[in-house]
């Protein structure tokens, strides 16, 4: 009886030791993933704390990769664009306003007598002697600029800037076949002597003018793309005829206008031209001005430009 209850203890032992093995196997596979699985959440979590600046370099690689090939996508797609017609009225609208404006503020400067002398297509050979002429009469003036001729004059540009002169951009080629053969091609001009005065003579000019004006060829595309990279459209009030009349007359007929832009009360914008002809009998307008107390100034960046009117005049070269 005794041994029998013996084996039976034993057995109840044995029965009750392999209950509670089994409860601690049971235990350790439920919980052994979930502590896992948290485990891994932690490291990653310490692995991000703690990362090489190798590994986060990798990590922002991929946007910088994407942000780069979005730019290189919104470039593309500027190259690509196509205006559309709701864009060419808001751009002829905002013309309209920009003229009124620019109408007031020769309003306003005819009454100090001003005068806005420009002169295209240089710097030249001989643009020095026509910047003593001015400093002789105490004169400024604006000289808009081929890029081409920046470059190789940097000396007389830097004299410019340095001695109070205004300086703009007058494009690339001059030539009307490639300057108004596409929509795109008056900004690449002008961005392109931009970049070039801008290596010169450290000056970021947003003045232009278009070779011929900006009336007929200059397109309201060609406006509004110029207009989108802040570049200000600046053409004239009186044409002097120097590129015609080549000696003494221009300045007759120079003055004959100016006495008739004062009569309408805006100040004059005279456009002249930066060559030997203009240079030698430019002492007699500038003693005109001053026997008659006139002003002369610079255009700025700053400034409202006068631009020529499409209405209905602007059309392709092609």
């Amino acid at each position: 009886m005794k041994r029998q209850g013996k084996k039976r203890a034993k057995g109840k032992v044995s029965i009750g030791f392999g209950v509670i093995l089994a409860v601690i196997l049971l235990g350790v596979y439920l919980i052994g993933p979930i502590g896992s699985s948290a485990d891994n959440d932690n490291l990653a979590v310490l692995k991000k704390q703690v990362a090489t600046p190798q590994e986060k370099k990798s990590q922002k690689s991929p946007t910088a990769s994407s942000n780069l090939t979005g730019q290189a996508g919104k470039k593309n797609s500027d190259k690509n664009r196509k205006i559309t017609q709701k864009e060419r009225k808001k751009e002829t609208a905002h013309e309209e306003v920009v003229h009124k404006k620019a109408i007031n503020h020769l309003k306003k400067e005819h009454k100090r007598k001003t005068v806005y002398l420009t002169f295209d297509d240089g710097p030249t050979l001989e643009t020095g002697h026509l910047l003593d002429i001015l400093d002789r009469y105490h004169a400024k003036a604006t000289f808009f600029m081929i890029g081409s001729n920046i470059k190789a004059h940097p000396k007389v540009i830097k004299r410019m800037v340095n001695e109070g002169f205004g300086v703009g951009l007058h494009s690339m080629s001059h030539d009307a076949n490639k300057l108004y053969g596409a929509a795109r091609a008056p900004l690449n001009e002008m961005v392109k002597a931009q970049e070039i005065l801008q290596n010169v003579a450290a000056v970021h000019s947003q003045l232009i003018r278009l070779p011929y004006g900006s009336i007929p060829y200059l397109t309201i595309d060609m406006r509004l793309l110029l207009g989108e990279q802040h570049f200000k459209i600046w053409d004239w009030t009186v044409d002097s005829e120097d590129w015609s009349l080549k000696d003494q007359r221009y300045v007759q007929k120079t003055i004959r206008d100016i006495q008739s832009w004062d009569k309408s009360g805006q100040a004059p914008i005279v456009l002249m031209h930066d060559k030997p002809e203009t240079i030698r009998h430019l002492p007699k307008l500038l003693t005109y001005l001053n026997n008659n107390g006139y002003h002369t100034k610079t255009l700025a960046n700053n400034m409202v430009p006068y631009t020529f009117q499409c209405s209905n005049r602007c059309s392709s070269f092609k």
